[in-house]
């Protein structure tokens, strides 16, 4: 066994009580690059990355976090990228644009 694999097999166990703590309260793991980049990823999602070797990233590299924040995001790059488009089609003088539409499956709360 080479050292770099006992390397990762000891983060990968220091990882355990995040782990647990992530999928008992639907928590992700959330990292920020060197580069500026966000790494999300669910529990299981960061188990199959790590056993093919990759995001092996010790525990105080990550933070755990609701993934609504995640999906806020998604929501805010989606719309940057349609005003985006929208602002090309104007100065081409195309006349399509786009626009972001949600819809959820959860029912107005009657309160």
């Amino acid at each position: 066994m080479s050292n770099l694999h006992i390397l990762e097999q000891v983060i990968s166990t220091s990882l355990e009580p995040m782990m647990e703590e992530a999928e008992e309260n639907g928590l992700w793991f959330y990292h920020m690059t060197e580069l500026g980049e966000e790494i999300w990823c669910s529990p299981p999602f960061l188990r199959r990355e790590q056993a093919k070797g990759q995001l092996i990233i010790a525990p105080e590299h990550w933070e755990l976090r609701n993934p609504v924040g995640y999906m806020s995001k998604l929501a805010r790059d989606c719309q940057d990228i349609i005003n985006e488009y929208n602002e090309m089609a104007r100065r081409l003088k195309i006349q399509e644009t786009l626009e972001l539409v949600t819809h959820s499956t959860h029912p107005a709360d009657p309160r």
